[in-house]
């Protein structure tokens, strides 16, 4: 564990950066031996890779947002202590300067009335990989987060060597996935069973951008590929997802019933 002051620097893998409060206890997320817990879809919002949901403790339709599946990618939750507005989002160094200028505007935009509170970031992802590609996120995610003009305080640091594991002398992540409590604020390792609403249109629109399937095969997780399979077979059988999916250029509504479940609802009547 290691803390600095306001102003001070501290010395992580790779840079050096000017940290406004910096907190590392791998620990914080799993215990030794504690299995992720399984998060059921009632009021969970899940997000997919490149994408970020963000709301308070006010809302009475979703209460955990979560994201896994993430090997060199990491996993952000961004918070307003006063507020209590709560981001999410799944990076893959795609953008992260962008990223982290919109989720830090999305929660400031829910804590805009809030006179008191801080904000507060997690950071939660990645491993030893040999290309070194979480190694890049991470350094990327801290400078993009110090170029903030607001003061952001690192609460939890579990990335790349903090969050790596090797069996046989090959290195994996430790959590590959979390989930948030937005009204109690509690954050833990987690895997989400469902992944909707329309999963495979989701990762198809990663998929068909990305330059390859993985950028770590050998660390993936057990499902990666028939997750793989079913985003393919989704492709093939909407090969013009804007006539099949979308007709009239009308968007694809979901809300949460009264079991705290998604299902679509009529575009028209939105």
């Amino acid at each position: 564990t290691a803390e600095c002051e306001p102003g001070m620097r501290a010395e992580l893998p790779g840079e050096l950066f000017p940290i406004r409060c910096f907190f590392t206890d791998p620990e914080i997320m799993q215990k030794p031996g504690q299995p992720a817990q399984i998060v059921e879809p009632k009021g969970l919002l899940y997000v997919q890779q490149r994408e970020f949901a963000v709301t308070t403790p006010k809302d009475g339709s979703v209460s955990i947002l979560g994201s896994d599946d993430a090997t060199t990618c990491h996993i952000v939750v961004l918070r307003h202590t006063g507020s209590g507005a709560t981001c999410l989002t799944h990076c893959d160094g795609s953008d992260t300067e962008a990223e982290v200028s919109l989720i830090m505007s999305s929660v400031k935009s829910f804590s805009n009335s809030t006179g008191c509170g801080r904000l507060e970031v997690h950071l939660v992802g990645g491993f030893n990989d040999d290309r070194q590609l979480s190694q890049k996120l991470t350094n990327q995610l801290l400078r993009a987060f110090d170029l903030q003009p607001e003061d952001v305080h690192l609460v939890t640091f579990c990335v790349t060597e903090l969050n790596d594991r090797e069996e046989q002398d090959i290195h994996f992540p430790i959590i590959y996935g979390i989930a948030v409590n937005v009204k109690t604020a509690e954050i833990f390792p987690a895997t989400f069973p469902e992944k909707g609403p329309d999963e495979d249109l989701r990762s198809a629109h990663v998929l068909t951008g990305a330059p390859n399937l993985s950028t770590s095969p050998l660390a993936e997780p057990p499902h990666f590929v028939s997750h793989i399979r079913s985003t393919l077979t989704f492709l093939k059988e909407h090969p013009f997802p804007s006539r099949s999916l979308f007709p009239d250029r009308k968007p694809r509504i979901y809300k949460k019933n009264e079991e705290g479940l998604w299902e679509q609802a009529c575009s028209d009547k939105i």
